[in-house]
């Protein structure tokens, strides 16, 4: 160290200034910062956000060259200069750390095909849904639909829906499901696939076995699997039969479940297994108007909302872990408020996780990036005001710049899964990334081969970095550019990104910062 010479980091971001309030564009540079109050600083690749003061920024602004040790000691406590290499503002003179992220990627790219990332298994148990929602992503990208369509699935675009069975099962006999009236538009004949809208019990089965084998040999001791839709609680039979059949634990392997649902179907015996497995609960509410009840945009609400909420307060009730997601679009805009977040602290939740719009362009060509991220920082606001944490992939983002804890356990794919971690199951047990990609990557009776596929291929190593237009920006290393699927359907590639999605994202990170900045002040004083 006494005869090294280390130099500043190309990729030390700092707060933006006042001035520099252009957020299409990259921003955050060190010779932005014009303040004499500590600001704070954080690595674009690799988070590792600090309180840094103006002596600080001079001496990396200073050390652009190459500094020796001996020199940087003359200016700067030696406790804090090794905080300074520890967080990567100051490296060896000559190191670019993008050749880390580079490793990484020639590592990854060895190791993908044995399926080793993978951790994490989505079954679309029923591409039905007795709601029928605006801006739904299941049946709104086009290419989706196209794929799953030509490779034998049945998904319906535009609303779905569908007139439920009202009888309850006869003792003794599974439940079946809903009564597909005028959306039974599948007929397929391969009766061991299921190739109505819902997912045999089979295929959820074979699908967790051969997810579990699969994590045993990579030596993986965890396996999430989450019950997704359509609305899963068409396929309650399914669910029930998947927590009964594998438990929290089996063949040395340790689960956990998680459910989103449109909160409108929760039964006794539903609610009881959901309480006992701890499955987190997702309920979808778009919005909350208490004077006439409407909570979901742009559809034929026959589910009064007393019913969803009685469903929320007796999850939590029973121990379940529930939780509310939202959306901000172009579908919920004019509705999208504070109500809701009211019904959350008065239901004793503490978080709200927000998606914003998949839909990016059509959203944004309606909505400026700045009106879209001033709405969600002032509902933020208003949400520490309730005790509510909002939360969400713009929040994870955030995360990952301030804890270094979060970017470690998210780097790769960091806040998309679809980036290697995750497998969607269609009911056929046909195998995508995510239920809104488009890309089919095999099936269910070749679980192994389902790695050495060019998609997955395509997919998994979209880590750490999303594609050339991100070189440069803040967020290089925290942020995913959006949803994998929403980017094939607005660019058809994963690699090329949104410009009004980046712009809010800049923006409301921006603010989140500055939020974080001003606590760790009042920490200070």
């Amino acid at each position: 160290m006494q005869n090294s010479l280390y130099q500043s980091s190309r990729y030390v971001r700092t707060l933006r200034a006042a001035g520099d309030r252009d957020f299409s564009s990259f921003g955050g540079r060190l010779d932005s910062y014009e303040g004499d109050d500590r600001t704070m600083a954080f690595h674009s690749l690799f988070g590792n956000a600090r309180l840094i003061d103006r002596d600080v920024v001079d001496l990396l602004r200073d050390a652009s060259e190459g500094v020796s040790w001996e020199r940087l000691r003359g200016r700067l406590d030696e406790d804090s200069l090794r905080d300074l290499l520890e967080a990567r503002f100051l490296v060896e003179a000559g190191h670019d750390e993008a050749r880390e992220i580079d490793e990484l990627l020639e590592n990854r790219q060895n190791a993908l095909g044995t399926g080793v990332f993978h951790s994490s298994i989505q079954l679309v148990l029923t591409n039905a849904c007795n709601f029928s929602c605006q801006g739904c992503f299941a049946y709104n990208f086009d290419g989706g639909v196209q794929e799953r369509n030509t490779s034998g699935e049945s998904v319906k675009p535009g609303p779905v829906l569908l007139e439920l069975r009202r009888s309850r099962p006869e003792p003794g006999r599974p439940d079946s499901g809903p009564t597909l009236a005028r959306g039974d538009w599948n007929h397929g004949s391969d009766e061991g696939r299921n190739p109505s809208m819902h997912m045999s019990r089979e295929v959820a089965e074979k699908t967790v076995e051969e997810a579990i084998a699969l994590r045993k040999a990579n030596g993986g001791g965890h396996l999430t699997v989450s019950f997704f839709g359509g609305e899963p609680t068409l396929a309650r039979g399914t669910i029930l039969h998947v927590l009964r059949t594998f438990g929290d634990r089996h063949d040395g392997v340790t689960l956990s479940y998680d459910l989103t649902s449109n909160g409108s179907r929760i039964d006794d015996e539903l609610l009881e297994a959901l309480a006992r497995h701890r499955v987190d609960t997702t309920v979808s509410i778009d919005y909350l108007v208490p004077e006439t009840g409407e909570f979901r945009g742009g559809q034929q609400q026959r589910t009064p909302w007393a019913v969803v909420r009685k469903a929320i307060l007796d999850m939590k009730a029973a121990g379940v872990p529930v939780s509310i997601t939202t959306v901000l679009s172009q579908y919920t805009w004019d509705k999208w408020g504070t109500p809701l977040i009211d019904f959350v602290a008065e239901a004793g939740l503490d978080t709200l996780d927000v998606i914003v719009s998949f839909q990016a362009r059509e959203f944004f060509d309606k909505h400026s990036p700045h009106e879209v991220a001033q709405r969600l920082l002032a509902a933020v606001d208003y949400g520490r005001e309730r005790g509510v944490q909002l939360s969400g992939y713009w929040y994870q983002t955030f995360q990952m710049i301030i804890d270094e804890a979060k970017w470690a356990e998210q780097a790769d794919y960091k806040t998309c899964p679809a980036v290697g971690r995750q497998l969607s199951i269609e009911p056929n047990g046909s195998v995508f990334a995510c239920k809104a990609t488009a890309r089919k990557l095999g099936t269910i009776d070749d679980w192994r081969g389902i790695f050495s596929s060019p998609a997955y291929q395509d997919y998994g190593m979209r880590a750490y970095t999303n594609g050339p237009g991100c070189q440069g920006c803040e967020l290089q290393g925290t942020c995913s550019g959006g949803s994998a699927g929403a980017l094939e359907e607005e660019n058809g590639s994963i690699q090329v990104m949104s410009p009004g999605y980046c712009g809010y994202m800049r923006e409301v990170v921006q603010g989140l910062l500055e939020r974080h900045h001003t606590q760790s002040l009042a920490a200070l004083s």
